[in-house]
């Protein structure tokens, strides 16, 4: 209604430091793809990344402009970006560069929203004992060739090519440094789920949980976060947080997720 004062009844943590690691995980996480074929990196005034491919996406993950260049420096940053994808997602923090670009992207036509389901969970009070279905299991990838089963069950749950995530990922490699961890949750020995945990930016959080259509809905899913949540609190994190479809959502809540407001927001571009 014009003129009432909308207010969210989400927690709000737009104050605290859990947008610039949230910023830095996503960035860390994009810095995987980077010089792969048909990918494109720039971290310099705003740090960017567009691909070829639908997965893992384009966006601008961090904005640092000069107050009185801003107008001139969104014009060349578009450009530069247009060169290479007709579109790409623009998500401004807290910290971003001048206070006021969300607005500024608003007047051009870049109308702001949430991105999604951002969710968030205290450790502190998660269950060591969570039911999984009988016979099922979950393993760290830990080679090339658990990759390729990784990729695989993968692409089956978001019916998409990911060739590009097994170029990212055995490049990284599976030893004791890595900081991106992939695991396979099988029945028996039928791979039927899979999931991503990514250790960066002073928090852990997980990504790109799949599980085939022909395995929904049998737990597989709920299963295999549980088993992340466990390994990110036995990495010593008090919490965590993650970006959930609207498929997924009701899941992780389950699992003791809820919705926040980290004060990021996104705004859409596509190129005339």
């Amino acid at each position: 209604m014009k003129g009432m004062l909308v207010v969210s009844s989400l927690l709000d943590f737009s104050g605290t430091e859990k947008p610039r690691q949230i910023q830095e995980n996503l960035i860390a996480y994009m810095r995987l793809f980077a010089g792969l074929v048909g990918t494109v990196l720039s971290d310099a005034e705003s740090f960017w990344f567009v691909s070829n491919t639908s997965a893992p996406g384009n966006m601008i993950l961090r904005t640092r402009f000069d107050a009185f260049r801003t107008e001139e420096q969104i014009d060349t940053l578009l450009e530069q970006i247009a060169q290479f994808s007709d579109h790409i997602d623009w998500f401004v923090f807290p910290d971003d560069q001048p206070a006021d670009l969300g607005k500024q992207l608003e007047t051009r036509g870049m109308p702001s929203g949430p991105g999604g389901n951002w969710l968030w969970a205290d450790l502190t009070t998660l269950s060591t004992d969570s039911p999984s279905p009988e016979h099922f299991r979950v393993e760290q990838v830990l080679n090339d060739q658990m990759m390729v089963q990784w990729v695989h069950v993968s692409e089956a749950g978001f019916g998409s090519e990911l060739a590009l995530f097994y170029d990212a990922y055995a490049r990284h490699g599976y030893g004791p440094d890595a900081f991106s961890l992939h695991y396979i949750g099988y029945l028996d020995d039928t791979p039927v789920t899979s999931g991503t945990l990514l250790d960066a930016g002073g928090c852990a959080t997980i990504y790109d949980v799949s599980t085939p259509p022909a395995f929904r809905h049998q737990g597989f899913g709920r299963a295999i976060t549980h088993a992340l949540m466990q390994e990110i609190r036995h990495r010593g994190y008090a919490d965590t947080w993650m970006w959930s479809s609207n498929m997924a959502k009701r899941v992780y809540q389950t699992l003791g997720y809820i919705e926040v407001d980290f004060g990021l927001r996104e705004h859409s571009w596509q190129k005339q």
